[in-house]
């Protein structure tokens, strides 16, 4: 079961009211919630958001997912979206994936390195080159029949 935590709409017409629910993605805007972790009036100027952050982290822990909308007002409301323990845990595995990334052997054994810019902006140079050389190779064979097609005036 995939759960998010995002908002889920009452109030009336022209006059919102979110609660702040974690929910089985697969149930409707206004389904049935697994909890309710708070609320967001966005028709009042000051503190419109209120929730038990400490919730919200429990079901990040548990593998529960923001809806963008959640995240830009929960960060707007001065909310740390993850907790710290959660933020540690994906950057060693971003760690992990890129040393393993580095680590893998290129087809010809050698370990892959970035390419340097002097080497970069050699390859772009070569490849000008070589276009140029292609164009004018196109361009003088069109030259050559045209100059053999005119009469000479002499004659």
């Amino acid at each position: 079961m995939a759960v998010h935590i995002r908002l889920a709409r009452h109030g009336r017409t022209h006059r919102p009211f979110y609660r702040v629910v974690a929910i089985d993605q697969r149930e409707h805007r206004e389904g049935r919630a697994c909890e309710i972790l708070g609320t967001y009036d966005p028709m009042l100027s000051e503190k419109n958001i209120t929730v038990d952050i400490d919730r919200v982290h429990a079901w990040i822990r548990q593998g529960a997912q923001y809806t963008d909308n959640l995240a830009a007002v929960l960060s707007f409301g001065g909310y740390e979206l993850y907790p710290a323990d959660v933020l540690e845990r994906r950057e060693k595995h971003q760690q992990r994936r890129k040393t393993r990334r580095k680590a893998r052997p290129k087809k010809d054994g050698a370990k892959w390195q970035k390419p340097s810019r002097r080497a970069l902006r050699k390859h772009q140079t070569q490849l000008k080159a070589q276009h140029k050389a292609q164009v004018a190779a196109e361009q003088a064979p069109a030259e050559e029949v045209q100059a053999e097609e005119a009469p000479a005036n002499g004659e």
